[in-house]
């Protein structure tokens, strides 16, 4: 047996391949899987159209929640503004004298009611003529149809007023829309403004990434998976080697998919396997996003 040249050539196969089983059984309390680590991120727009006369900030940036990014001009939104408050005033001019010409026709109206009961009752005794009752009659109509006119005319008006209002709380949004501020505290990571650029609305002005706190998705074959479930903890891994960190899981797919495609091979992609989330923390720095890791289950 001992004689036979072959059998080097098939120690050869033999051994890798029994590698790789003793790799894969020798511990089977503990999973894994690759990926790309990612951070949260928020992609700052514009909600308004305007020149960028400031910028507080560059790319590598730290900024904090609700803090002042840029400055877009404002001049055009204040003259509206200003035109706007303008505009109200006459109008609440005409509501005053709206109201007093109301007041007048309630008084004109109550005057001839007294009036023409006054005729009527004359009218009974002979005292009074029918034509006499007839015009107090008409001119009480009269003053109960100005009555209703001018009531009808502060309706309008203070529609006028409401009008007005939306439009100068419009613009006071727009005017506070001019001085964008970061929805979260994080790094500037991207910037795509510059000052003196003309923004529009929807227009990207930056990017701003956490990276204190950084995450990956691996996928497992349900068998791994099933023994997976959120806030176990696990340990992170770089393709440099030594130190490990910690992480743990915050997430789990509740569905099947197929294996991305750019993960496993081509045959491995035809299996469906179940996502997992995992973060880590990262305040030193350390851990760069698109950094390819490998995550260790416990």
């Amino acid at each position: 047996m001992f004689g036979n040249k072959k059998f080097p050539g098939r120690l050869a196969l033999i051994l890798p391949l029994f590698l790789i089983i003793a790799a894969c059984t020798g511990n089977g309390d503990q999973v894994g899987g690759s990926g790309l680590l990612e951070a949260n991120e928020a992609l700052v727009s514009s909600e308004v159209a305007g020149r960028t006369l400031t910028l507080f900030f560059d790319e590598g940036s730290q900024v904090a929640a609700n803090d002042t990014l840029l400055v877009v001009d404002d001049s055009r939104l204040k003259l509206e503004l200003a035109s706007a408050k303008a505009g109200e005033k006459v109008v609440q001019s005409r509501l005053a004298t709206t109201q007093l010409q109301l007041e007048q026709a309630r008084e004109t109206e109550r005057f001839l009611a007294t009036e023409r009961f006054r005729v009527e009752e004359l009218l009974k005794t002979g005292t009074a003529t029918q034509r006499q009752f007839d015009e107090i009659d008409h001119q009480q109509r009269q003053a109960t149809i100005a009555t209703h006119q001018a009531a009808a005319n502060i309706q309008s008006i203070e529609s006028e007023l409401v009008k007005i209002d939306a439009d100068i709380a419009r613009i006071d949004r727009a005017i506070e829309d001019c001085y964008p501020t970061a929805p979260l505290a994080g790094t500037v990571t991207e910037k795509y403004i510059d000052i003196g650029e003309l923004l529009s609305p929807g227009k990207a002005i930056a990017k701003i990434s956490r990276l204190d706190t950084l995450w990956v998705k691996v996928y497992l074959p349900s068998g791994d998976f099933a023994n997976v479930k959120i806030g176990d903890q696990a340990t992170l891994s770089t393709e440099a080697g030594g130190r490990e960190y910690a992480a743990s899981v915050v997430w789990t797919s509740d569905q099947a998919e197929f294996t991305p495609k750019n993960v496993q091979t081509e045959k491995s992609r035809a299996n469906l396997v179940y996502a997992v989330k995992v973060v880590v923390e990262n305040s030193d720095g350390s851990l760069k996003i698109g950094m390819p890791v490998y995550v260790t289950l416990k």
